[in-house]
């Protein structure tokens, strides 16, 4: 979360383990390149037990069984990006980030797995590729959680203090999801941490309806009340955290 300091610059936060919309586990890539020879079936089959194997932390087995799809397809992006994920989770981060290129590049179009690489670069501080990375893939207008997506580059932004750019992102967030509550509470946070209190009072009550209040936004809430003058509705907040 961006830091709740007046007229401050946000500080560089982690991006959420768990990106919604990012789950790798939800199916097999829709288009895969195979050799000749290759059993796409089987190339398929091992993939998904190699994605069970993974779902349960058995990273040897899940290993083994995403190593033989590869041996069948090696251009099989689902188990190109499965084996990424099993090398990040080792600790393997160089292997880890040429399965994600290699899955990115087999298969293009596969915005899942950029989403993901983008999480794993961003986790790197890597944050020039981790928002191109999403650039290309927030141009996907089919993928499900594209409002997420945005947000996700907004936050990526934010971390290289593009804040024009980050702002541009988290509206488009709101505009293809206008219940996505993190991305309201991330431009709200933006706002406040430029001192923009008006700018960020909207967004912040919009995120307040949307999601169960915590106890830094109802702070940042506090302040931005006060500074509008409206000390009523500071006091309420401010009632609120003492419950909270």
């Amino acid at each position: 979360m961006i830091a709740h300091r007046r007229r401050q610059h946000p500080t560089r936060v982690p991006m959420l383990t768990v990106l919604i919309g990012s789950l790798w586990l939800a199916g097999c890539a829709s288009s895969n390149t195979f050799t000749p020879q290759a059993n796409p079936a089987a190339a398929d089959a091992y993939t998904q037990l190699g994605v069970a194997y993974l779902e349960r932390d058995n990273l040897p087995r899940a290993l083994n069984a995403l190593d033989r799809a590869i041996e069948i397809a090696p251009r099989h992006a689902e188990a190109l990006q499965a084996l990424a994920l099993v090398y990040q989770q080792q600790g393997e981060y160089a292997l880890a980030n040429d399965y994600f290129q290699q899955a990115v590049t087999a298969e293009p179009d596969f915005t899942r797995a950029r989403n993901n690489y983008a999480a794993f670069l961003y986790g790197r501080g890597q944050y020039d590729a981790a928002c191109e990375q999403l650039e290309i893939a927030s141009q996907d207008a089919q993928y499900a959680n594209r409002a997420q997506l945005f947000a996700n580059l907004g936050q990526c932004y934010v971390a290289l203090e593009e804040f024009d750019k980050a702002r541009a992102r988290l509206q488009r967030a709101q505009s293809i999801d206008p219940r996505n509550a993190r991305g309201y509470l991330m431009l709200a946070e933006l706002e406040y941490s430029q001192g923009n209190y008006p700018q960020a009072w909207a967004p912040l009550q919009n995120y307040l309806q949307l999601a169960e209040p915590d106890r830094a936004a109802l702070e940042m809430a506090v302040d931005i009340a006060h500074a509008r003058g409206d000390h009523s509705m500071a006091a309420e907040y401010q009632r609120q955290l003492g419950t909270n």
